[in-house]
């Protein structure tokens, strides 16, 4: 066997698709932002449900994090979060990206995602977490609550 080839566990013939991890600079910026993202969201009690879930035929796009706030009693809110992550202040602020169309799209993804999965809550809000990387030093965060609403 070639070792660049890797084979599924079910099936030792047959050839897995290439590794989906992100392997471009753009990519690797993001993953960090959203890793940094919900490291802050479960470090503030909040639970971290999925991370990069995108929905099935029919539509487009992708959830960064989907958590939950708690609440000191009964469900706690559910949050559909955007991770926006630069690492420089050219394009201007990483919440800056998310505009309205953006927006539409996220809240259409939120409703799909709620459809799909019957988590308990007493309601949904979008957020966005932007990070800005900075070399040698920490990252600043900012969580914007209830964007668009």
């Amino acid at each position: 066997m070639n070792p660049a080839q890797s084979t599924s566990p079910t099936s030792p013939s047959t050839p897995r698709s290439p590794d989906p991890r992100p392997t471009d600079p753009r990519r690797l910026t993001g993953r960090r932002g959203e890793d940094i993202a919900a490291r802050y969201l479960t470090d503030q009690g909040w639970r971290v449900l999925e991370r990069n879930w995108r929905p099935g035929p029919g539509m487009r796009g992708e959830v960064d994090i989907v958590a939950l706030q708690p609440a000191p009693e009964g469900p706690g809110v559910l949050v559909i979060v955007e991770v926006k992550t630069r690492t420089s202040g050219v394009a201007g602020p990483p919440a800056a990206a998310v505009d309205r169309l953006k927006l539409a799209r996220l809240r259409a993804l939120a409703a799909a995602w709620a459809a799909g999965h019957p988590q308990p809550h007493a309601g949904l809000r979008l957020d966005v977490v932007s990070v800005q990387l900075r070399a040698g030093r920490p990252a600043l965060l900012r969580h914007h609550r209830g964007v668009g609403g």
